[in-house]
């Protein structure tokens, strides 16, 4: 049997190539801008692939266990056609992002499926081999643990290490957030703690920002989408003050009936999609 352990040697700790997707199958997918300084993975694989339908449960448990911690799972497909993995997504409760592959394989030299890769927050292959061979968890737990909360790549938490988990979004995040930005003015911190506490809370502000401005752009071609990226800030983020546009978007856009509407034929035909692969 051909090791793809051996054959992945090669790739390991180089520079992944950037994504090449003919087109996405579910909804809100992750844009390069999104990937960098995140850790995912890449699941190659196709509907005719015995093995890749068996590892579906595993790679929704994988999904579940690892994305509240920054993990990305994108599964890029080698059928022809949406019109054989679309069904497929929806019947097996497919919760990652899928996608038809474009030439992505082939720069990872993939030769059999399902293969597997992890990429880290700095871009750099750190793993690549089938399910079935072992490693995989360990590098990708290994890989997470290094990688910093998304709203603060390149920057560093100093003083506020030990609030790195909640800084990741959901439960805790506004907590956590609110105790740095206390921290910006508290008289009793040093000159270094106050500065680095203000450059936390400045830069998740700016970031979130900046999410809910392409969502902006997003709005008038793409409503639903658009929909869904502020509903997503708001799941993780909210809480905060720099939220609140992306809550009131959500709130406008899904009391409008024409997007009641959509979203409800969305739904219908998504239903089985949840929000985290869209």
């Amino acid at each position: 049997m051909f090791c793809s352990v051996c054959r992945a040697e090669g790739l390991v700790g180089k520079a992944a190539e950037p994504i090449h997707v003919r087109q996405w199958i579910t909804r809100n997918p992750p844009s390069a801008e999104d990937l960098a300084g995140r850790v995912y993975v890449l699941e190659f694989w196709a509907t005719w692939c015995h093995a890749c339908v068996q590892g579906v449960p595993d790679m929704i448990a994988l999904n579940d266990k690892y994305k509240d911690k920054g993990l990305y799972l994108i599964a890029l497909s080698a059928d022809k056609s949406a019109d054989d993995v679309t069904p497929f997504v929806r019947e097996k409760n497919i919760n990652y992002h899928v996608a038809l592959d474009n030439g992505t394989a082939n720069w990872f030299d993939v030769k059999g499926y399902p293969t597997l890769v992890v990429v880290d927050h700095k871009g750099m292959v750190v793993w690549q081999g089938y399910t079935w061979n072992g490693g995989f968890e360990k590098a990708l737990k290994a890989a997470l643990a290094a990688a910093p909360p998304p709203l603060l790549v390149d920057v560093e938490l100093g003083p506020f290490e030990h609030l790195k988990k909640p800084l990741f979004g959901g439960d805790g995040f506004a907590e956590a957030y609110n105790q740095i930005k206390a921290g910006a003015n508290g008289n009793g911190n040093s000159t270094k703690t106050r500065a680095a506490a203000k450059n936390i809370v400045g830069t998740i502000d700016k970031r979130i920002a900046r999410q809910i401005e392409r969502a902006d752009l997003l709005c008038a071609a793409d409503p639903v989408s658009a929909y869904y990226r502020y509903a997503d800030i708001v799941s993780k983020y909210d809480g905060i003050e720099a939220v609140e546009p992306a809550r009131a978007a959500c709130l406008r856009l899904k009391n409008g009936k024409s997007l009641r509407d959509k979203l409800l034929i969305a739904e219908m035909g998504d239903k089985n999609i949840s929000p985290a692969g869209r």
